[in-house]
């Protein structure tokens, strides 16, 4: 008798056990998706900010770029190279400055993942680290572009006059 007791007694612990569980989980879930989402959000906004950064910085490499070899725009335009041969010229040198950019990134990046994956369960798949490459070779072109745009629109004599 004092034995089967103790099972009704077991038994009812274990359900009110389980029923806790459920109680805590129904609670618990939708607070925990609400703080990863949070960090998410702003995860995405300080990296849309630093993108932002990078690309003006960028911008700015690239207009003293024009400037300093204006007399070279000013000469290979006198002798016949077309607009658009400039204008490849600068982008292809800013998205080549991103990508390198990029791969100092990630290669700074997954010694990082692999230390931290000692503590956390952590992954940088090929996926990530081309779409990675891919957003910094494209912040590269839409940064370049002006002044790559401003370079193939400079009049050939007054390039080669520019001191």
């Amino acid at each position: 008798m004092t034995s089967m007791r103790l099972m009704t007694l077991v038994s009812l612990s274990i359900m009110l056990l389980e029923q806790m569980t459920d109680q805590m989980c129904c609670t618990l879930c939708p607070l925990f998706n609400q703080i990863g989402g949070v960090i998410a959000a702003v995860g995405l906004f300080i990296t849309g900010l630093a993108l932002f950064v990078g690309g003006i910085g960028i911008m700015n490499i690239m207009f003293v770029s024009v400037t300093e070899r204006t007399r070279e725009i000013g000469v290979r335009k006198a002798i016949g190279a077309p607009k658009r041969s400039i204008l490849m010229q600068f982008l292809f040198e800013s998205a080549a400055i991103c990508l390198i950019g990029g791969i100092i990134g990630i290669m700074i990046a997954f010694p990082l993942t692999l230390i931290i994956d000692q503590i956390l369960p952590t992954a940088m798949p090929l996926s990530i680290v081309a779409i990675a490459l891919l957003i910094s070779v494209f912040v590269g072109v839409v940064s370049g572009f002006l002044p790559a745009f401003r370079a193939s629109r400079m009049d050939p004599v007054d390039a080669l006059r520019y001191e």
